[in-house]
């Protein structure tokens, strides 16, 4: 096949997949009523500069036959079609089976983001630069969900986050899934929620140093995605990162975020909200397991974990 055809053939499997995949996600019955109007064009307009820009890349580009998700999805839809035809079963190999699952994951996570981004930074945008508590827990939030966005979007060989595995158990997925809409918002209709991240503790300097502490550990949370870069993503391995927080804790992110969870929830704790804030953080130590679990079949992170043996808390735990 020539460089023009194999091109040709990338580029059609990519606005196929990624096309089809925007249209159905719009008959979903969740994603109408949570997408704004303003999140849909801003999907619709990434795939048409895609549409656009992306021919001269893949014909400059063959050897992105090798990790190209949409590729292999497309080339084992084709084979299933041509197996109902010739009755036979074509076994599902390793890289249709990552794609599939990454594909998934980027129809998942990629609009929940960009819907998060977006509602972030019109907050942003009508309130304007202040030296206050929301806007800059708005702004980490948007710079945070940007980040991931652009992970969720781009995989690319030089970028170094070519996805070389999916959380392959069912249990990974649903403690991962769990954890954002719609599945968040069906548990938090029997297990107690409580916290707040706009909490106020009984008077005002107990409130602003809980605040100060609270921005800190959404820093230590932002520093973890800044650390991840073009490989942030859930449900994947895309390569060991080792810089930043990581280099001290294994799940920075996670710890951080539960700290902040824990202090918002002081000022109205009782045992219904304890036990309650104890589901959503033992949910968050089971994505933890999980991924490590997932992450252990990579040398790399069995030798970063090695180094960096403790989990959540320096030193301790």
């Amino acid at each position: 096949m020539s460089r023009v055809l194999r091109g040709i053939h990338l580029y059609f499997s990519n606005v196929i997949v990624y096309g089809g995949g925007l249209w159905t996600l719009e008959k979903i019955h969740f994603y109408q009523q949570f997408m704004s109007n303003q999140a849909w064009d801003a999907l619709w307009g990434l795939f048409l500069i895609y549409t656009i820009l992306s021919p001269l890349y893949y014909m400059m580009n063959v050897q992105s036959f090798s990790t190209n998700k949409a590729f292999y999805v497309v080339g084992y839809c084709t084979k299933s079609i041509k197996g109902i035809f010739s009755r036979k079963i074509y076994p599902l190999i390793h890289q249709e089976k990552v794609a599939i699952l990454f594909m998934a994951v980027k129809f998942f996570f990629l609009p929940l983001m960009v819907q998060f981004f977006i509602s972030n930074w019109n907050v942003i945008s009508r309130q304007g630069f202040s030296w206050t508590y929301p806007f800059f827990l708005t702004l980490i939030f948007a710079i945070d969900t940007f980040v991931f966005g652009v992970g969720y979007s781009i995989e690319m060989k030089s970028l170094k986050n070519v996805v070389k595995s999916v959380e392959p158990t069912i249990f990974g997925w649903v403690v991962t899934l769990l954890c954002y809409p719609p599945f968040n918002g069906i548990v938090g209709q029997y297990i107690p929620w409580g916290a707040n991240d706009y909490a106020s503790f009984g008077s005002m300097e107990l409130t602003i140093i809980a605040r100060i502490g609270i921005i800190v550990l959404f820093l230590v949370y932002l520093a973890a995605t800044f650390s991840l870069g073009f490989k942030a993503s859930n449900l994947t391995n895309r390569g060991i990162v080792t810089k930043g927080p990581y280099a001290y804790i294994r799940h920075p992110a996670y710890i951080s975020k539960n700290l902040v969870w824990w202090i918002t929830l002081i000022p109205v704790m009782n045992w219904y909200f304890f036990w309650g804030m104890s589901f959503w953080s033992i949910l968050y130590f089971f994505r933890a397991m999980t991924e490590e679990r997932h992450l252990l079949m990579d040398p790399d992170y069995k030798e970063y974990c090695k180094k960096v043996k403790f989990r959540f808390i320096p030193g301790f735990f």
